[in-house]
């Protein structure tokens, strides 16, 4: 995903340098991927011959180094910063388990039923290993119990097993895998090293350049990974004017020892972004200056092209709301730094801390080829079926709710049947935050050609039932196919067509003695356009957040030379939990401001995984509470916090020294 090409082991946007020879062999067998994994391969080494504390903070995949490299601090005057952010593995752990069970049917036929994001996939993927046409094999997805990009290939092992099963024996076979099992035959999201170089005005902070190159480990095969870089590239830029020097952004995926990683929920974005915010505060840090200023002058302005964009923001088909976001938000980050402020001034061991986050993040519609299937029977009743698979995301709601729009008739007669490749063939994966509005574009195109045909009926008669008795009575066809296939700028599928915008305020408390944080409010305010349906976006605004917040804070995998994991259950990996989550959270949706682009449907924007980066003002803000520890004790200078942001991590940062424990008499 992202326009982008591979060349001797490394990943551009397109157009910047060389051309493209994207293959794992390419990546495996190039000077730069082999000398970055024995870089890897040295770190887990020396990491291991380390106590165990040490050695937590030497594993790549769970620490931030910054290295930083000065420039002249002269005010007014030009000024370089060098580092090197690195963020953590994590699993995709949805509650269901990968599962499949076949179903031997007549003749050749094969009725899988695979907890899948892409039946379609997984139907030629059975197909080749059986040595049968598609037509033989039907996947049926009715749900899945979570997948967050974890089963659009991923899942294929327990789908292909059981089909052989099926096949040679003749009789049903099901596969459910152990938790345990599932954690320790597949990765996650890729854990992932990023340096970044930045230029900026000494006295301002204004950004005069900036450049980053991301270094993902894919696992035992790439492929799946040069997608997500390709996202962290197309999306590094966030909501920030990169300045006159340019925007630059490359990246390598590693092959290596560990299960093999795959796209996880806002793949690439949620590391490009907080990297992207880390350079952001380094500069505050640097000029002296509240990173508040430093943001602001450095967002993007109306008119401005993005590096990734040939329409400029704030143009009629491509709005740019972030300053009205964040003019409504910086009220309520300033009433959270005073009361952070008044807090630490009266208390030595807790500190509080605040902090705004924005983000921006862009769709392209051209890559969903979604069907559509719709049939009205004699009682009125509405059948639906479509290429999307429901893996949580209400895609079945909306895409019923859109349908009874478009006919005019109750929601109550509209129902969505199972995903089946024997129904809605040839879909795209489920995937990327555009699948639901994809999907219900191919309802919205059937249930228009219906509503034609039913027009002279619904004149005769106001009534939904006596109009399609009449249809059906005077032999009209009412079933109907739509297929959503768009496309807006037709030189670049990958240019994108709308961004969602976001702004999120954070106000944590920590303990700095045992490094226990408490997440006291997440204000989240979204631009959503016109929402399909509220409830579900809400929903998925609330959980993407959270998700993130796991990443972020709790969830340490760590790989060791063998391949092995950390972590194949609970005990190990410690998911984000109810009792983890901010004790008040605040979700709300900009109002009156639909999608202005062309191919938005509805009006409507995707919910899925734009709001995920918006979780790093919760890891921010324990920084900035960590520093106001620090600075209690004469300490300014700029310090790592590693990542995940643990209690143990935490405390770290505050260097608490054992003189400050003793009691006085």
């Amino acid at each position: 995903r992202g326009a982008v090409e591979v060349s001797d082991g490394r990943v551009r946007r397109r157009g910047e340098t060389a051309s493209a020879a994207g293959s794992d062999d390419a990546l495996e067998g190039s000077a730069r991927c082999r000398e970055a994994r024995k870089l890897a391969a040295d770190l887990r080494i020396k990491a291991a011959r380390q106590p165990r504390e040490s050695r937590r903070q030497m594993l790549l995949a769970a620490r931030i180094t910054d290295a930083i490299v000065e420039g002249e601090a002269r005010s007014g005057r030009p000024r370089d910063l060098e580092g090197v952010v690195a963020t953590p593995m994590q699993k995709h752990f949805h509650m269901e388990t990968h599962s499949a069970r076949a179903v031997p049917a007549e003749g050749l036929d094969l009725v899988i039923t695979a907890s899948t994001q892409d039946a379609a996939l997984t139907q030629s993927v059975v197909a080749s290993v059986l040595g049968r046409s598609s037509a033989n094999i039907d996947v049926v997805a009715r749900r899945a119990g979570g997948a967050f990009d974890g089963k659009l290939t991923l899942h294929l092992p327990a789908a292909t097993a059981t089909a052989i099963v099926a096949a040679r024996r003749g009789v049903p076979a099901r596969y459910h895998a152990d938790r345990r099992d599932d954690m320790k035959m597949t990765g996650g999201r890729e854990a992932c090293r990023a340096a970044y170089r930045v230029g900026f005005d000494a006295a301002t902070g204004k950004l005069s350049s900036y450049a980053v190159d991301f270094m993902l480990d894919g696992g035992c095969a790439t492929v799946d990974s040069v997608g997500d870089l390709s996202m962290a590239v197309t999306w590094s830029d966030n909501c920030y004017n990169s300045g006159a020097g340019g925007h630059e952004a490359t990246g390598r995926v590693l092959q290596t020892t560990a299960p093999r990683n795959s796209s996880m929920r806002s793949p690439g974005v949620l590391q490009s972004h907080l990297v992207r915010e880390v350079a952001i505060n380094r500069i505050a840090h640097a000029c002296g200056r509240h990173v508040l200023d430093v943001q602001e002058a450095n967002f993007y302005v109306a008119g401005d092209r993005t590096p990734y964009s040939s329409r400029p923001l704030g143009s009629d088909a491509f709005n740019w709301t972030l300053p009205e976001l964040w003019a409504t938000q910086r009220p309520k980050l300033l009433a959270r730094l005073a009361d952070a402020e008044a807090f630490n001034a009266t208390n030595a061991f807790r500190k509080r801390g605040a902090y705004a986050m924005p983000t921006k993040y862009i769709m392209a519609l051209s890559g969903w080829k979604i069907p559509a299937l719709i049939n009205i029977y004699a009682d009125g009743s509405v059948r639906v079926l479509h290429g999307g698979c429901e893996i949580g995301q209400g895609i079945h709601t909306k895409v019923a709710a859109v349908v009874a729009y478009v006919l005019d008739c109750d929601l109550d007669v509209v129902s969505v049947g199972a995903t089946s490749t024997e129904k809605t063939p040839n879909s795209s994966c489920t995937g990327g935050s555009g699948t639901s509005e994809s999907s219900c574009n191919a309802a919205r195109l059937a249930a228009e050609i219906l509503r034609e045909r039913l027009a002279p009926f619904r004149a005769y008669s106001a009534d939904w039932a006596d109009a399609c008795a009449a249809a059906v009575s005077a032999s009209v066809h009412l079933s109907a196919t739509g297929w959503n296939d768009v496309q807006g700028n037709p030189d670049d599928a990958d240019d994108p067509d709308y961004a969602i915008y976001g702004v999120a305020v954070a106000e944590v408390e920590i303990d700095c003695l045992s490094g226990e944080i408490e997440i006291s409010s997440v204000d989240v305010l979204m631009d959503e356009g016109s929402s399909l349906n509220t409830d579900v976006d809400v929903g998925q605004l609330e959980g993407g957040l959270v998700m993130a917040l796991g990443w972020l804070l709790t969830e340490d995998c760590v790989v060791d030379a063998t391949g092995a994991q950390s972590g194949d259950g609970t005990w190990d990996y410690k998911p984000f939990g109810a009792q983890d989550v901010p004790l008040e959270l605040n979700v709300s949706m900009l109002a009156n401001t639909p999608n202005p682009s062309p191919l938005a449907v509805l009006g409507s924007k995707a919910s899925g995984e734009p709001p995920m980066q918006l979780a790093a003002g919760v890891y921010f803000a324990i920084r900035a509470a960590v520093a106001a520890f620090r600075s209690d004790v004469g300490e300014t200078s700029w310090f790592d916090l590693a990542l995940p942001a643990t209690p143990e991590a935490i405390r770290d940062a505050c260097g608490c020294a054992d003189a400050q424990l003793t009691l006085g008499s």
